[in-house]
């Protein structure tokens, strides 16, 4: 059983309508997190998830060198991704290692692209800031990671 009135297609819309002109103009952050919904290009690719060990508070509270590591890890069903924030880079290596391609991905497209080598072990130099996932590419498939912040 549905709710008096959302079989009625018009007035969804127009319902719709009016709760998008209440909530006012899109914030840079929304449109961003709208782009990256839709810019999911390889369907059949997996997820690497952000492995609940990872302190994602402490990477993005922590702006400039740290005296340790910024470490995420994010898990796939047949690949994880470790990365590690430097005071000027991102390094990565994936587990198991294998080498492949990583594209540093931002809610507009692809930002910078490297070569993991047969250890896994890969490195963007100097990356910039802002709302990123990584595309690997491995002979085992594709697999993205969530949505981080640099």
């Amino acid at each position: 059983m549905t709710a008096p009135g959302w079989d009625d297609d018009d007035r969804l819309i127009d319902e719709l309508r009016t709760a998008v002109r209440q909530a006012g103009s899109p914030t840079p952050t929304m449109t961003a997190a709208g782009h990256a919904a839709f810019s999911w290009g390889a369907v059949d690719a997996e997820l690497a998830a952000l492995a609940p060990e990872s302190d994602r508070d402490e990477w993005v509270a922590v702006r400039g060198f740290s005296a340790h590591p910024r470490t995420l890890v994010f898990s796939g069903p047949h690949l994880s991704v470790e990365l590690e924030r430097t005071e000027t880079d991102l390094v990565g290596q994936f587990v198991p290692p294998t080498s492949g391609e990583v594209a540093l991905l931002g809610p507009d497209g692809e930002l910078a692209a490297a070569s993991a080598d047969e250890l896994g072990c890969f490195e963007f130099q100097h990356p910039p800031g802002g709302l990123v996932r990584l595309r690997c590419r491995t002979s085992s498939g594709v697999v993205f990671t969530d949505w981080f912040q640099l």
